[in-house]
């Protein structure tokens, strides 16, 4: 994603373990991107908010606690140009999508929003993307 980047780009990552962290950093080093990337350490819900200052972002990638997916697709959506793309990975929840736990509720909630709020489709790859175009 890093070499993708328009000139004066910027990607950021947040990851929950810090020892993940490192190991983001070290690739990105070694794949000679880390000056056009940042990675973050922390939970989500504690760290997007300290990134409000760099929107409207073109790409949200969602890969996280999947409880919470609704709250990063509201964010993301609220944060996002118009046009600018919200990913969210493992969209089948594992086989769970429809069960009635806090899990399935918050993965149907953030499909439902997406809906809502996008041009939008999820692809059939084994765990499900979500792929919106904001509106």
């Amino acid at each position: 994603m890093a070499r993708a980047l328009a000139p004066g780009g910027q990607l950021w990552s947040i990851e929950y373990e810090p020892r993940h962290a490192e190991v983001a950093r070290a690739n990105l080093a070694a794949a000679g991107v880390a000056d056009r990337a940042t990675v973050l350490v922390g939970a989500g819900r504690d760290v997007l908010p300290t990134l409000e200052a760099h929107a409207p972002f073109d790409v949200v990638f969602i890969d996280a606690d999947k409880i919470s997916y609704d709250h990063y697709g509201r964010w993301a959506l609220d944060h996002l140009r118009p046009g600018g793309l919200v990913l969210g990975d493992n969209a089948y929840l594992f086989g769970e999508l429809l069960d009635n736990t806090d899990r399935g509720r918050a993965m149907r909630g953030f499909h439902e929003l997406v809906a809502a709020r996008c041009d939008s489709v999820c692809a059939p790859t084994p765990e499900g993307l979500v792929i919106g175009i904001k509106r």
